[in-house]
C-alpha cells in the first residue's frame, strides 16, 4: 500500500485547537508519524495499518504522547486479533454489545 503524507487541512483556528488541546505540533507532526510507524514495523503481533491519517488519529487520541499512542495501539490491535467480532458487524441493539456499552 502506498502511503500518502498527510497534508493539513485544518483552518488556522483548528491549528491551534490542535496545537492547545492534543499538542500537535506541525512542526513535529511528520516525525511523529514516522516515529509510530517505525515502531509498529518492529512489531510482529501488531497488523496495523501504516498510513499517515491512520497512525495520525491514534496520537491525535493520545495527545500526540508517543508512549501512550503506543499502548492504544498494541491493545487496539490485539484485542482486534484476539476478538475480531467486536469489530465487525456490530449492533448496539445486540445484548452483548448493549452490555458492554452500558460498562462505558
Amino acid at each position: 500500500m502506498m502511503n500518502e503524507k498527510y497534508v493539513c487541512t485544518l483552518s488556522a483556528e483548528l491549528q491551534k485547537q490542535a496545537k492547545d488541546e492534543l499538542n500537535e505540533d506541525p512542526d513535529t507532526r511528520e516525525q511523529d508519524i514516522e516515529a509510530i510507524r517505525t515502531w509498529l514495523k518492529k512489531q510482529p503481533h501488531i497488523n496495523a495499518r501504516m498510513d499517515d491519517w491512520s497512525i495520525l488519529r491514534f496520537l491525535r487520541g493520545c495527545k500526540f504522547s508517543l508512549e501512550r499512542t503506543k499502548e492504544k495501539l498494541d491493545m487496539f490491535y490485539t484485542c482486534k486479533t484476539a476478538v475480531p467480532e467486536w469489530f465487525s458487524n456490530r449492533d448496539p441493539d445486540e445484548p452483548k454489545m448493549k452490555e458492554l456499552l452500558e460498562m462505558g
